[in-house]
C-alpha cells in the first residue's frame, strides 16, 4: 500500500500524522499530550491512532491568523489584569 492509500484511510498511525502534516513522529507526540487544545487519539494495544478527520479540525484551529486581525490592545489588557491579581 502506497502513502496516497493510507492517507486515505479513516485511522492514521503515528508514521502516517508525521507524513501527513509534514512534522516529526516527536512534534506530534507534543500535539497529543499537549495542556491546552491536544490531538484527539486513540491507543489500541500500544499504537497510537488519529482519525483523519479529527486531525484536519485540529489542523485548522491552529491556522495563523494575519497580525492585522489580532488585537494586540486586548491581550495586552488581559495579561495586565491578570498579573495585577497574582495568576
Amino acid at each position: 500500500m502506497d502513502n496516497k492509500d493510507k492517507i486515505g484511510r479513516e485511522w492514521l498511525d503515528l508514521r502516517d500524522v508525521t507524513d501527513y502534516a509534514s512534522v516529526s513522529a516527536r512534534t506530534v507526540r507534543s500535539w497529543i499530550h499537549a495542556r491546552v487544545s491536544p490531538l484527539p487519539a486513540i491507543r489500541v494495544a500500544g499504537k497510537t491512532l488519529v482519525r483523519r478527520c479529527e486531525l484536519d479540525a485540529w489542523l485548522e484551529r491552529h491556522r495563523i491568523k494575519p497580525l492585522a486581525h489580532i488585537d494586540v490592545d486586548a491581550i495586552v489588557k488581559e495579561v495586565l489584569s491578570q498579573s495585577r491579581y497574582g495568576r
